[in-house]
């Protein structure tokens, strides 16, 4: 498969993820415009010069996104939503302005995706980190580290200021400025989506976006679904990060990880937390990801909740990215309803290890399907 196929193919995975039997209309706007890029052949020649781990064609769909809500075209604009705003009505007018905008700008997106890289900081993520958490804390009376991989502008590092209600069942603090919510799909009840006390809280990104600064700010939004209400929690959640600064170490993960480990205090529990950060990664990365949290281990228990696609990355994922056993209905379904979210556990005390597969979910959270 060519590079433009495959970005071809990962734009309708990502599609398919969004455009379900029973999706809300909300949801149409961010499937068509991955829709939108699939049937573009000019620019997905373009973005096949792209290096992969840029993720072509979510760079583009934050890019077009971004340069929309800049720029104001019509009438594509008017099927955007804007933040604080309702999420206006798709019709059959959007593929055919879509098309348009990207042949007319082809050169501007194309200058976005080249300068920048993609940040996705969907903070309805923390609702599936939370209960795995909760699932793994051995003793929720001790504090613990929050070491968060692929941090984008931090705000999964404030879980623990968020409130959740996952089906009927609430946690978090009730006067928390966003109340996270969840749908539970399949038999299962999760558990109580309790955070233990957050001690320290370090998050790693290449580039971290400054949450103070408003060209950050539009880039994330950039970056975020275009749907009301996801634009709606990032711009809570962005407030709760302005609100409590947290330490940022840029770099990559693997180089600058086992230094943010050791910088824990001795003996501190720590959660690794990884939301669609190793999925991008290479199988040795993954490995070696593995063997720096293993090291880190012996001193302290250590545990690594993924929250990832399977890989390789596209409709032919079949994989856990942190190499669980996964029921093959489960690898089947990923197959050929488009890309969900598999959250499992890995922990690394002394010389042991364990792992279990807890969950999977909608790409933002949406929904959650307890399987541990």
């Amino acid at each position: 498969m060519s590079a433009a196929e495959e970005i071809r193919a990962q734009a309708l995975e990502v599609a398919a993820g969004w455009s379900p039997d029973g999706a809300p209309e909300s949801w149409r706007l961010t499937a068509r415009l991955f829709e939108a890029i699939a049937a573009h052949e000019e620019l997905l020649g373009r973005l096949a010069a792209l290096p992969a781990d840029r993720l072509p064609a979510l760079l583009a769909s934050a890019a077009i996104s971004y340069l929309v809500r800049r720029d104001q075209p019509a009438p594509l604009a008017g099927y955007f939503p804007e933040p604080g705003g309702p999420q206006p009505r798709m019709d059959g007018g959007f593929p055919g302005a879509a098309r348009a905008f990207v042949s007319a700008r082809l050169d501007d997106v194309m200058a976005e995706c080249q300068g920048r890289r993609y940040q996705m900081n969907e903070v309805a993520r923390c609702t599936q980190i939370a209960l795995g958490i909760a699932a793994a804390t051995v003793s929720p009376a001790d504090p613990v580290g929050l070491a968060d991989l692929g941090t984008g502008a931090g705000l999964g590092l404030h879980l623990d200021r968020y409130r959740y209600l996952v089906g009927d069942q609430a946690s978090g603090p009730a006067t928390a400025a966003m109340t996270l919510s969840c749908e539970v799909r399949g038999p299962r009840t999760p558990p109580r989506a309790a955070v233990p006390r957050i001690g320290e809280r370090v998050g790693i990104d290449r580039h971290p976006l400054d949450p103070r600064d408003p060209a950050a700010r539009s880039w994330l939004e950039a970056c975020a679904p275009p749907e009301a209400s996801g634009l709606a929690r990032l711009a809570a959640a962005i407030s709760v990060a302005r609100r409590y600064p947290v330490r940022l170490v840029a770099g990559d993960v693997l180089s600058v990880l086992p230094a943010v480990l050791d910088g824990f205090p001795a003996g501190r529990r720590v959660i690794v937390t990884d939301a669609y950060l190793a999925v991008f990664l290479s199988p040795p990365q993954r490995a070696e990801l593995a063997g720096i949290l293993a090291r880190a281990g012996r001193a302290r228990p250590v545990t690594w909740l993924s929250l990832d696609p399977l890989v390789p990355l596209g409709p032919s994922g079949r994989d856990s990215v942190q190499g669980l056993a996964l029921p093959a209905a489960l690898v089947r379904d990923y197959q050929r309803r488009g890309v969900f979210a598999v959250l499992g556990e890995r922990t690394f005390d002394g010389s042991a290890e364990t792992s279990r597969l807890l969950a999977r979910s909608h790409p933002s959270g949406e929904w959650v399907e307890w399987l541990g």
